[in-house]
């Protein structure tokens, strides 16, 4: 099975999205993420950055209304865009190419500068994922995914690298990365 996993760390570990990817990416193999180390035998078999959860941080920040104008076309149409493949139904996938495109507009069309050309449909399997997998926290981002969390510096669904507990002062401090794992 697949698993959301949210990784904070400190703002002074990469400068860019890149670079805290990379930095995560590192540092979850060093500590035995995969293996023996901060997770004794590990806690799976396989990860990437991203993955199924790919964009998830721009879905709850900027891509928040477009998204919902997404999902509305979807159910509309009765056919859903990223992940399912309508294999006997040349109508429906049709509809989905067509969608397709058509989201991939909305997307680029709303996109911060700096994360124009990411495909609306990922490539789940892009080891260090792409440029939104990592954000610096926000309050936004905090309410929506880390809020549960608070005073908890690791969880079945979290860690900090520092081992910080969650709390409200992460924000501004901390980049948060979406990683996928299977286990």
């Amino acid at each position: 099975m697949h698993f959301r996993f949210l990784v904070t760390c400190d703002r002074d570990c990469a400068d860019t999205s890149h670079e805290a990817r990379d930095y995560v990416l590192d540092t979850l193999l060093e500590e035995g993420f995969v293996g023996e180390g901060r997770w004794g035998g590990g806690v799976c078999d396989w990860f990437v950055i991203g993955g199924r959860w790919s964009g998830e941080l721009s879905r709850h920040t900027w891509a928040k209304e477009i998204t919902a104008q997404m999902a509305a076309l979807e159910q509309q149409h009765a056919v859903q865009v990223w992940g399912t493949f309508y294999g006997g139904n040349a109508e429906k996938q049709r509809i989905q190419q067509e969608l397709a495109k058509t989201f991939q507009q909305m997307w680029d069309a709303a996109a911060p500068a700096a994360y124009i050309g990411i495909p609306y449909i990922r490539d789940t399997y892009q080891r260090y994922g792409y440029a939104d997998d990592a954000m610096l926290l926000t309050q936004e981002l905090y309410d929506a995914l880390l809020k549960e969390y608070k005073g908890k510096e690791e969880s079945e669904h979290h860690a900090d690298l520092e081992y910080e507990p969650v709390s409200p002062a992460m924000i501004g401090k901390k980049w948060l990365v979406m990683v996928d794992y299977h286990t």
